[in-house]
């Protein structure tokens, strides 16, 4: 299946529902397409969201940006010293340091997130040019352009136009067809769910050819001498 921009996604969605642009405008259509690329890219773990970004420490700073399009944090890694900085929940975070004065040291040990703000203690003391490496989940990627694709495999663009149909005929109150429209859209999902799940798992292992071969009693080991 060829990749669908956004142009060829509205054409699929008024080729399917026979909508004229004088009840549904392409601009409407696209506001529930990005609405689409929101829900789809918060279902899963997806691989294709995944990001990583340097932090640069500055001396007597303790709060930093988070990375562009942020969602959800996996891990901050010291690239110095090869360890992950320890995540503590806000309310914790601020009773047991507040804002830390005095307390600095050329490695912050703990990192909370607070109003789009990541917070170290104890405060770096020195700058220290790209010293960390934040790993996190981004949010999937507006089709802010005719020419913009999904960020996700091509065989799955689909489930968008059957996004849309489900919500136009909600809209509508045509219940039957937004339940058909639903239930489609639920099934590309989960297909590519399925799809990314398996992908993962078939990548090239240490040894063997990194298939999965199941035994008995022992489903999760590979088999690596046929």
């Amino acid at each position: 299946m060829a990749a669908m921009d956004r142009d060829a996604l509205i054409a699929q969605i008024r080729l399917q529902t026979l909508l004229e642009t004088t009840n549904v405008t392409d601009a409407e259509i696209v506001l529930l397409l990005n609405s689409g690329v929101d829900e789809v890219s918060i279902a899963d773990f997806w691989p294709f969201l995944e990001a990583s970004e340097t932090i640069s420490l500055a001396a007597a700073t303790q709060t930093y940006a988070l990375p562009t399009s942020f969602e959800f944090m996996v891990s901050i890694v010291d690239d110095d010293n090869d360890r992950t900085i320890e995540y503590i929940a806000p309310q914790t975070f601020f009773n047991f340091y507040g804002n830390d004065t005095g307390n600095t040291t050329t490695t912050p040990k703990f990192y909370t997130i607070w109003e789009n703000l990541i917070y170290f203690t104890p405060i770096p003391s020195t700058t220290d040019t790209n010293r960390l490496t934040a790993y996190y989940y981004k949010s999937g990627t507006q089709l802010s352009l005719t020419t913009s694709t999904p960020d996700w495999h091509e065989g799955f663009h689909q489930v968008l136009v059957e996004y849309v149909k489900w919500k136009l005929w909600d809209r509508e109150e045509y219940f039957d067809q937004a339940e058909r429209a639903f239930i489609a859209y639920a099934r590309y999902l989960s297909a590519m769910s399925g799809w990314y799940a398996r992908r993962a798992k078939r990548m090239p292992a240490v040894a063997g050819d990194g298939v999965f071969r199941p035994r008995p009693g022992d489903p999760n080991v590979p088999l690596l001498n046929n």
